[in-house]
């Protein structure tokens, strides 16, 4: 159990180091073949070029014109791998964890690191679950689940690596997991969040992802 909790903390603090620096990149993390992790995403620490390309951008920026610049940022799943691989590594996992958003919470199962559920069978979430979805074609972490059932997460989406919160359970748009994450970005992040300002996600996010939670 300990250990455990150990590995929640370092999961979650790890999450945030690029969060607000680095920007959504179609493929950033993969490999040239597309069949698993570049080198990015099995290296420890934050890749300078995430940060560079972050600080030659603008609030103008669209990913679509800079798809497969694999290098200079992270997609969703690239940015889990990443993750994974920063937080287990030094437990003495090291891997490939990058695979398509909707694998990548049976692919923790299937290596044995905890349990996998399906949408219709989630009842809650706690710190650390991994939420990933086929059909949403997203996978995202959960840092808290508030007391209005919404959940303040992180992930890559566009414009790239931020905090978010969700709608509240019964689908109310002012949330505390979005204040939440408006007051968490502001604090690390003032530079991503002059120039995008957006801190709320939808209610597909309760309803439409896989739950992998560690044991």
């Amino acid at each position: 159990m300990r250990w455990k909790e150990s590995l929640i903390a370092k999961l979650c603090e790890t999450a945030l180091l690029p969060a607000g620096r680095t920007l959504y990149i179609w493929g950033g993390g993969w490999n040239e073949s597309d069949t698993g992790a570049g080198a990015d995403a099995v290296s420890m620490g934050i890749s300078q070029a995430w940060e560079e390309f972050f600080l030659s951008q603008d609030a103008s920026y669209d990913f679509k014109k800079h798809r497969m610049e694999r290098r200079k940022g992270l997609d969703c799943s690239g940015y889990i791998g990443w993750l994974l691989y920063n937080t287990l590594a030094p437990y003495g996992f090291p891997d490939d964890y990058v695979r398509k958003a909707g694998e990548q919470g049976r692919m923790l199962e299937e290596k044995g690191f905890g349990n996998w559920k399906e949408p219709s069978e989630i009842s809650g979430w706690h710190p650390g679950d991994i939420m990933s979805s086929a059909s949403q074609g997203h996978v995202y972490l959960v840092l808290e689940e508030c007391e209005d059932g919404s959940l303040l997460i992180c992930h890559s989406s566009p414009p790239g690596v931020q905090v978010n919160g969700t709608v509240r359970s019964d689908g109310r748009i002012r949330s505390e997991a979005v204040q939440k994450a408006e007051a968490c970005m502001r604090r690390i992040a003032p530079e991503w969040c002059r120039r995008y300002d957006q801190f709320r996600k939808g209610g597909e996010y309760l309803r439409e992802y896989g739950q992998f939670r560690w044991e």
